[in-house]
């Protein structure tokens, strides 16, 4: 392993399991393989076989009707949240088998910190419902609020459930296993925080360039606080409080999913490109008070 300048605790976590390239490079291909199309396919037909079997034994199947429910969004947000159960476990395996790593040694030092998920959740919270009132205040007829209670209730119900699993593994992965696996590569951590944000970026290349943008500049962010923090906690806060506003509260043409019955529809892009950096600055000036130095060290 070649020493980090910065000697960063959480880097450094890489030193505990097993380290060879081959281990990263399988890993990585099997997380791949089921993120984009084991995971779907198997949890689509979780969500599928039990519904088409109903529908055969009461004789109600209809081949139109089953179309419309998988090109739903409502289709889409249990796939996502299942597919992605799917791949955190086979990840874990491959943690546990291959790297001989703990997953305690990928989220955090010793144990992991709960405040500091709610810490980052309601700081992230705050800024991203203040941005919403300024768009408002500034073109309330770009805004538009629909309420539908049964609909919504719902819907906060499956993001609380599903969303929490999809961030948690994206942190794990991207700012834990990718963050840690690619320091041992380089002496500066600059480099790992630019390649694993810009492999998380491209991986929403589906959702056009406006969101890989915003996604590169979270992921930059995500990275920073990680680094800074020694751990993922707060990282895993903002990243879920900022997939669930972005299905329950305020949902918008590039939000993924499509159309969800949201509290708030916007006709444009939800945190466009320069107001996701203004954000993020905010994010890590509140999240950091007083500790600037120590973001300056990681770009030096």
């Amino acid at each position: 392993m070649s020493d980090n300048i910065l000697n960063i605790p959480f880097l450094n976590n890489v030193q505990q399991g097993k380290n060879n390239w081959w281990r990263y490079l399988i890993t990585i291909f099997i997380v791949i393989l089921f993120l984009l199309i084991l995971g779907p396919l198997i949890a689509s037909l979780i969500i599928s076989l039990p519904l088409i079997a109903m529908g055969l034994i009461t004789q109600s199947f209809d081949m139109n009707s089953y179309y419309q429910m998988v090109n739903s969004a409502w289709f889409n947000l249990l796939l996502t949240g299942i597919s992605f159960s799917i791949v955190f476990l086979v990840f874990y395996i491959c943690l546990r088998f291959l790297h001989h790593k703990k997953l305690i040694s990928l989220i955090t030092l010793e144990k992991v910190r709960w405040k500091k998920i709610v810490k980052g959740a309601g700081v992230w919270l705050a800024i991203i419902l203040l941005m919403d009132l300024i768009a408002y205040a500034i073109n309330p007829q770009a805004l538009k609020i629909y309420f539908n209670p049964s609909k919504f209730i719902l819907l906060l119900v499956l993001a609380l459930i599903l969303v929490p699993i999809q961030a948690s593994f994206e942190e794990v992965f991207f700012r834990g296993y990718l963050l840690q696996g690619t320091s041992l590569l380089f002496k500066k951590p600059l480099l790992p925080l630019l390649i694993t944000s810009l492999v998380f970026a491209s991986l929403h290349f589906t959702y056009g360039i406006g969101s890989i943008l915003n996604m590169f500049v979270i992921g930059m962010t995500l990275g920073i606080i990680v680094l800074v923090d020694n751990g993922i906690e707060m990282a895993v806060g903002v990243h879920i409080i900022n997939n669930i506003y972005g299905n329950v509260i305020h949902t918008a043409p590039d939000a993924g999913l499509g159309s969800l019955p949201s509290l708030m529809i916007n006709s444009s892009s939800f945190l466009s490109f320069l107001v996701m950096v203004l954000a993020s600055v905010i994010l890590l000036m509140i999240l950091f008070r007083g500790r600037s130095e120590e973001i300056k060290k990681l770009f030096l």
